[in-house]
Order: C-alpha cells, then sequence, then structure tokens
C-alpha cells in the first residue's frame, strides 16, 4: 500500500491525511492547530479542554505547546491514559507533562489526572477519575498515539477489557485495563469518552505506523485504532517519517 491509498481510505471514513517531511514540521503545526484549537473554545466558551497522550511520540509537540501564547487559566489538560503508577515514577504519563508541557505559560493550565496518590487499585482510579470526566462538557481537541499492535491510549487488543472499553453504548468515561504488554495495570478514557470532542488527532511517526494503520484501515478491523474512525468525529492523521 501506499500513501495515496491511506490517504483515499481516510477520506472515505471522513478522516484527513497530513504528511510532513520530518517530525520537527509535525509537531510544529499540530501545536498551531492546537493553539488555534484552545483559543477558539476560550473565545466561544470562556473555557477550552484538551486531552494528550503519554510515550515519546508527543515530547516535541510538548515542548512546543509550553511556550504557546494561549490563556491557558482557561485550560483543562488531562491525559487519554495513564500507567498505575505514582506520578513521580519514570513510567508516568503525568510526569511527562509536567516535565515537558507545565513549564512556563502552560504552567498556568488545571490538569486533571486519571491516578490519585491516595487510592488502592486502578479500578478506585478509574471510578474517580469517571466522576470528574463525566462531568466535563466535550473536549475541544483529543490527541492520541498508536502502537505498532494498534492499540490507542491504553486500549490494547489483548486486554480482556477491551470490549467494554470500546462500547460507544457505555457510560463510562475511563476504565482499569491490563494487557500482557504492560507490567502495571492502566487506566485509559473508553472509545466514547475518546469520541465526545470537536475533533481527533492520532500523532504517528514512521513507515512501520503508517503500516499498521494502513492494515487497520483495510483488513485489520480488530486493531482498536479501527474503532477510531467511521464515528462521524472529525479524524486528522499527522504522519511524519
Amino acid at each position: 500500500m501506499n500513501e495515496h491509498l491511506l490517504e483515499r481510505r481516510l477520506n472515505q471514513v471522513g478522516a484527513r491525511l497530513l504528511s510532513f517531511s520530518c517530525r520537527e514540521s509535525q509537531a510544529a503545526a499540530l501545536c498551531d492547530d492546537l493553539s488555534l484549537a484552545l483559543a477558539a473554545g476560550i473565545r466561544v466558551s470562556g473555557a477550552a479542554s484538551l486531552v494528550l497522550p503519554g510515550g515519546t511520540t508527543p515530547e516535541r509537540l510538548l515542548e512546543l505547546l509550553a511556550d504557546e501564547a494561549v490563556d491557558w487559566s482557561k485550560v483543562t489538560v488531562t491525559l487519554s491514559d495513564e500507567r498505575w503508577v505514582d506520578s513521580d515514577n519514570r513510567d508516568s504519563n503525568e510526569r511527562l507533562l509536567r516535565e515537558r508541557l507545565f513549564r512556563g505559560p502552560a504552567a498556568a493550565a488545571h490538569f486533571v489526572p486519571l491516578k490519585s496518590p491516595h487510592t488502592e487499585s486502578a479500578e478506585q482510579d478509574a471510578a474517580l477519575a469517571s466522576l470528574t470526566l463525566g462531568a466535563m462538557p466535550s473536549f475541544d481537541r483529543v490527541v492520541l498515539g498508536m502502537g505498532s499492535d494498534g492499540h490507542c491510549a491504553s486500549l490494547f487488543p489483548d486486554s480482556p477489557q477491551l470490549d467494554a472499553a470500546l462500547d460507544m453504548a457505555s457510560a463510562l468515561p475511563c476504565m482499569a485495563l491490563e494487557t500482557a504488554a504492560s507490567p502495571y495495570p492502566r487506566l485509559s478514557l473508553t472509545l466514547p469518552r475518546l469520541l465526545n470532542c470537536s475533533e481527533l488527532v492520532l500523532q504517528i511517526c514512521g513507515e512501520e505506523k503508517r503500516h499498521v494503520l494502513e492494515r487497520a484501515l483495510y483488513a485489520d478491523h480488530a486493531a482498536p485504532v479501527a474503532a477510531l474512525f467511521g464515528q462521524n468525529v472529525p479524524v486528522s492523521v499527522y504522519w511524519a517519517p
């Protein structure tokens, strides 16, 4: 398959492909898009919200966002998913945001964590996070990454809780999930909560990830990432080599 076929398939499911020559230009363009979306949300509603992923792919994006001239005091930021670890653990997505995003202007943002320091299980954290997330309006932007197995957020293909997390009829905003790919329990926003947004962005890098997405859209519909598409929610795929 080639990039033209991927773009055609994305168009068929109501999504768009934005390709960049390098990861720096990808991060810069996505940063601009997010800044404009947050500013528009503040202008229209007086507040804006943003969901961000963990991992290495968004690191440069977070660094660029940190210096954007947005009224961050009116922005709420949360995570698409989290490992059930303390916030100072090197594997914590919250730690990633605090190190890369919440400095400079963006330090004024309101952060909604998924992991609490006072709970005894991932299930308790999912219940607490669901209460908070359930009271929030639609997100202005949701940014997700994708793994080489086709997972997004912590919606892994081998998770026993996957079907429940993908259930569009579910009222649960957040769930605890398990996967053999991780030594930790996971907390993840469910598919209906992720799709409760003005626009969803999938940020992927490398030829392997592009081929994974191609297979998910053309053949491997069991890959969790395939569930993001064709849901009457605008989806933009930002891809760089």
